[in-house]
């Protein structure tokens, strides 16, 4: 929680900058405007600095080619990169411009018996007037499964193997992986570029969801509030589904499934150049085979039209 005095001196702060700019407008002062400076006016001196510095971890470990890595984080945007070796890198960093104050968590990284262990706790009274972005960076071998709870953004990119991300407030973005993916998100969209594996998991509470280039045998994604892009994606097993939003798919030429397409309120367009306006209930319930229709996929809306396509191939 932060003090009262905390934030009468943040109040503080933003009056002087505003009386500065009021002066200088009508040509009381002299020079060009300079900015005011946090640290001349400080009255809480530790908590800018701490906010400043969140611990600047940089460790290294030794795992081997597919070490199991597991992140436990708040209040720090992940980054994942997979690249060639047989060590995990952890490096925490963070830019400010203006005033910060709060408590910032360290993060700690620690070895484990079949990998690496990394855990960010969630800070206290984050106040920024001005520009706070802090990052945590996590090179790994292409071999790695990975799992991660977040509270914000997540990118991964060049994995081999397992992936599996939750994040409560934050957008998940994945590509040029090749293995099982699991990624949900309470509120923020879903971008899969570049993704094979045999199963491929994409949720989303309240936000959209992209596909571009995605073969799996099994491709299950789903958004509550969202509208959903899928562009060259292979279609055997699963669903795209959304209840509020409009759904737009390019199938691969390699598609062989039967696609069940619903939509409660919006048109649908077929494969074939075909369309429907939903006017009526079989309007609002086509099946389309592709491919020998070995598969069983639904492509659905609760409220919004749907365009299903050839597209290019993965």
């Amino acid at each position: 929680m932060i003090s009262r005095p905390t934030l009468i001196g943040a109040l503080v702060v933003v009056e002087l900058a505003i009386m500065g700019g009021a002066f200088r407008a009508i040509g009381i002062g002299s020079g060009p405007p300079r900015p005011l400076s946090v640290h001349a006016w400080s009255w809480h001196p530790g908590a800018v600095a701490e906010a400043a510095t969140p611990g600047g971890l940089d460790r290294t470990f030794t795992t081997g080619p597919a070490p199991h890595v597991v992140l436990d984080v708040h209040d720090v945007r992940v980054r994942i990169d997979a690249v060639p070796g047989a060590a995990v890198r952890v490096v925490d960093s963070a830019q400010r411009h203006g005033w910060v104050t709060g408590r910032v968590m360290p993060a700690q990284a620690e070895r484990t018996a079949d990998g690496v262990r990394i855990t960010v706790p969630s800070g206290e009274g984050i106040v920024s007037l001005g520009w706070f972005e802090r990052e945590l960076r996590v090179t790994v071998p292409p071999g790695a499964t990975v799992e991660v709870a977040a509270t914000s953004r997540v990118d991964a990119a060049g994995l081999r193997s397992r992936l599996m991300v939750r994040s409560t407030d934050g957008s998940i973005h994945v590509r040029d992986h090749r293995g099982e993916v699991d990624v949900r998100t309470n509120d923020g969209r879903v971008e899969l570029t570049d993704v094979q594996g045999t199963s491929v998991l994409a949720q989303t509470r309240d936000g959209s969801l992209t596909l571009t280039r995605v073969a799996a045998d099994r491709l299950d994604a789903r958004t509550d509030d969202g509208r959903i892009s899928a562009d060259a994606v292979r279609l055997v097993d699963g669903a795209l589904t959304t209840r509020d939003g409009r759904v737009r798919v390019g199938y691969t030429p390699d598609s062989t499934a039967t696609v069940n397409v619903r939509t409660a309120d919006g048109r649908i367009t077929l494969p074939d150049g075909g369309s429907t306006d939903g006017e009526d209930g079989d309007r609002h319930n086509r099946t389309v085979r592709l491919g020998s229709g070995q598969g069983r996929f639904e492509v659905s809306s609760g409220d919004g039209s749907i365009s299903i396509t050839p597209g290019a191939q993965v």
